[in-house]
C-alpha cells in the first residue's frame, strides 16, 4: 500500500500549486492580455462616443456638448453635416484637443475615410499610426505597414448615418498608448509577487501546521492506545470544533473498548462458573455411584442427565450466538400458532411451581398467528423466561401476558424482581453485559439469553423491548403482525 504523506506537506503541496496557479493567471492578464484588453477597451469607448454624439446631432444639441463629450471621454469626434455625397463637403464641426489627428486630416484624407465606410455598410474602424492617418498618400493598407512595437497608434472610426433626412458623418479618433513599458515593468514584478508568495506559503503552512494537523498528530498518537482502553484528552488538541468532536468519539471508544474488555471477562467468569457447575456435579455423582454401588439409583442417574441437557444447552447458545452473529444460520419461517407455541412451553416450568414455589401466572388470548420460525421462536420465549426465573428475586412471582392490538400480538413476560436501572435498559441486550457483579442465577441458563433473542428477534424484523424501574421489576416483550386469514 502506498504511504500517504503527513497532513503538514499535503497543506504546503496545496498552497504551493496554489500560489503558481495565482502567479500565472496574474501574469496572463497583466502581461499577455494586457494590451489586446487595453486595445478592445479603447476602440469600444470610440465606438460608444460616436453612438452618443449621434444621439446628440439627432437631438440638435450644439457643438459645446459634442465637445464637452469629446473631453470626457479623452477622444476626437469630427462631424459632417448637410453632406454631399461626391465630394464629403458640408458643414465640419471638430471637438478635441488640438494634437489629434483629425486637425491633420485633409478633405482628400475624410472623403477617402467615408468612401471605405460606404464600400463597408456605413461604418470603417482601422487602427493606425501617425504617418498612416492620410489614406491620400497610399499608406492606409495596413498589411503593407511596419509599425514599430512601441510607436503610438490612432483609432479612426468612420460612421455614415442619416438625420432628419440629411446625410451626416461622424469621425472619432481614440489614442493607444505603447504598453511595452508596462508589460515589462508587470514581468519584472511578477518575481517580486512570487517570492512574497512563497515567503507566506511558508508562513502560512506553519501556522496550519501548528492549528489543524499538529492537534491531529496529537490525538492519533494517544488514540494508538486505544485499543488498550487508554485515551487522555489533551487540552491543547481542542482548537477547532472538529478536533474536540474527535476527542470526544475517542473517549467515548475508549471507555466502550474498556467496558466490552471488562464484560468479556465477566461472561468469561459466568460461562467458567456455568460449565464448572454441571461439570462437578457429573463427576461427583459418577465418582460417588463407582465408590459406592448403592448409590446407582435412578434419581442420581436423573440428576447426571439433567447436568448434561444443561451443558449441553449453555453450549448450544454459545453456538447459536456466534453463528447468528456471523450470518451462518438462516431462518426457516412458516405460519404457526404463537398462543399454542406458549402454551406448550409453560408447561416445562411447571417444575419450578412444584420444587421452587414460583407463581406462574398465564394470560394467553385466542389463537394468533404469525409468520416465524418456531424453533428460534421457542428460544426467544424460553430465553425469556429463564431470564425473568432467574431475576424475578424472593416474590418468585411471574406473568406470560398476550395482548393483541389491531393485527399484531404481543407477548409480555413479567417478573417483580430488583428490575434494571433506567440508564442500562439499553445494554441488556449487548453480547457480554451483565447487570448483576455477583452470579445470582438459580437455575439453568447461559447468561448470553438475552443476546441470543436480540440476535433472533433482529433476524425476524420483530419489534422487542424491555420496561423496567429499578426496585419494580421488568417486562420483556416482542410483537409480530399476525397473518391475515385467507
Amino acid at each position: 500500500m502506498k504511504k500517504q504523506i503527513s497532513l503538514k506537506w499535503k497543506i504546503g503541496r496545496y498552497l504551493v500549486g496554489f500560489a503558481i496557479l495565482t502567479v500565472a493567471v496574474i501574469f496572463l492578464f497583466q502581461v499577455v492580455l494586457l494590451e489586446p484588453m487595453y486595445e478592445r477597451s479603447k476602440i469600444q469607448a470610440v465606438k460608444d462616443v460616436s453612438e452618443a454624439v449621434i444621439q446628440a446631432i439627432a437631438n440638435g444639441n450644439d457643438t459645446n456638448t459634442i465637445m464637452r463629450m469629446a473631453a470626457q471621454s479623452d477622444t476626437c469626434v469630427q462631424t459632417y453635416t448637410s453632406l454631399n455625397s461626391s465630394d464629403s463637403s458640408g458643414t465640419a464641426t471638430i471637438a478635441g484637443n488640438g494634437g489629434c489627428i483629425l486637425y491633420s486630416l485633409n478633405a482628400a484624407d475624410v472623403t477617402q475615410y467615408v468612401a471605405m465606410a460606404q464600400e463597408n455598410n456605413g461604418s470603417y474602424l482601422t487602427t493606425i499610426s501617425q504617418s498612416q492617418a492620410h489614406p491620400s498618400s497610399g499608406k492606409l493598407d495596413r498589411a503593407d505597414t511596419q509599425d514599430t512595437k512601441d510607436q503610438v497608434k490612432n483609432i479612426i472610426y468612420t460612421r455614415i448615418v442619416t438625420v432628419n433626412n440629411e446625410s451626416a458623418v461622424v469621425i472619432v479618433t481614440g489614442v493607444l498608448t505603447p504598453l511595452s513599458a508596462t508589460t515589462q515593468t508587470l514581468s519584472s514584478q511578477m518575481w517580486y509577487i512570487g517570492i512574497f508568495l512563497i515567503a507566506a506559503i511558508l508562513v502560512l503552512t506553519w501556522i496550519l501546521y501548528k492549528q489543524i494537523a499538529k492537534p491531529l498528530a496529537e490525538i492519533n498518537h494517544a488514540a494508538k492506545e486505544i485499543p488498550q482502553g487508554k485515551y487522555e484528552m489533551d487540552p491543547k488538541t481542542n482548537r477547532y470544533q472538529e478536533a474536540q468532536e474527535l476527542n470526544e468519539t475517542l473517549m467515548d471508544a475508549a471507555q466502550d473498548i474498556q467496558a466490552a474488555d471488562k464484560a468479556k471477562r465477566d461472561l468469561i467468569a459466568n460461562v467458567s462458573h456455568d460449565l464448572r457447575t454441571p461439570l462437578t456435579m457429573i463427576s461427583g455423582y459418577g465418582e460417588m455411584m463407582q465408590d459406592l454401588p448403592e448409590e446407582k439409583t435412578d434419581e442420581n442417574l436423573q440428576v447426571i442427565i439433567d447436568e448434561s441437557k444443561r451443558l449441553n444447552a449453555l453450549v448450544n447458545d454459545l453456538l447459536d450466538l456466534s453463528k447468528m452473529q456471523n450470518h451462518k444460520i438462516e431462518l426457516v419461517p412458516e405460519d404457526m400458532d404463537l398462543t399454542a407455541m406458549v402454551a406448550d412451553q409453560l408447561k416445562k416450568y411447571d417444575v419450578y411451581v412444584v420444587r421452587d414455589g414460583f407463581s406462574i401466572e398465564q394470560q394467553l388470548g385466542h389463537s394468533a398467528i404469525i409468520h416465524a420460525d418456531p424453533k428460534r421462536m421457542e428460544q426467544v420465549f424460553n430465553n425469556f423466561m429463564t431470564n425473568a426465573i432467574n431475576y424475578s428475586g424472593e416474590k418468585k412471582q411471574i406473568i406470560v401476558r398476550e395482548v393483541f392490538d389491531q393485527d399484531t400480538v404481543k407477548i409480555e413476560v413479567q417478573d417483580f424482581g430488583e428490575g434494571i436501572d433506567e440508564k442500562n435498559l439499553s445494554k441488556v441486550w449487548d453480547r457480554y453485559y451483565k447487570i448483576d457483579k455477583e452470579h445470582v442465577r438459580v437455575s439453568n441458563g447461559s447468561g448470553i439469553g438475552l443476546s441470543l433473542c436480540h440476535e433472533i428477534l433482529e433476524m425476524h424484523h420483530a419489534k422487542y423491548g424491555v420496561v423496567s424501574k429499578f426496585g419494580q421489576g421488568s417486562t420483556f416483550w416482542f410483537s409480530f403482525p399476525m397473518v391475515k386469514e385467507q
